[in-house]
């Protein structure tokens, strides 16, 4: 199951199979802090784009703040809430020379705390 599943949300750990992101539980899951790549994305809905890029990212009822490390996986996320989702690029390389800490989730994920606005841009920009 792990191995096919196609969103990757899972892992075995010792005899047991858990949860990557632990959404459903109330303590925060330690996830491997990483240097991630000099860009990553993050999908989005159109009306949310403002408050973001004056705000920054955070992870609301998350534990983490999902990224994607490429603008398809970004946009499948986006579309789950607004077919026209808008594209979100974060200066994830600079963020961490800045303090920032990245956690890697799989092949597709990164995540980390917060994202502050300074080093978001909208696609359009």
């Amino acid at each position: 199951m792990i191995a096919n599943s196609i969103k990757k949300r899972h892992e075995i750990s010792g005899d047991r199979i858990k949860a990557f992101y632990g959404h459903s539980i109330p303590m925060k899951i330690e996830k491997e802090e990483r240097k991630p790549p000099h860009i990553l994305y993050h999908g989005t809905k159109r009306k949310s784009e403002q408050t973001i890029l004056t705000q920054g990212l955070k992870p609301c009822s998350r534990q983490y703040v999902h990224l994607s490390q490429d603008v398809e996986t970004a946009m499948e996320v986006g579309k789950r809430r607004d077919i026209e989702s808008i594209i979100l690029i974060i200066e994830a390389e600079k963020a961490y020379t800045n303090g920032v800490k990245f956690y890697y989730g799989n092949e597709k994920v990164w995540l980390a705390d917060t994202i502050p606005p300074q080093i978001i841009r909208s696609e359009k920009n």
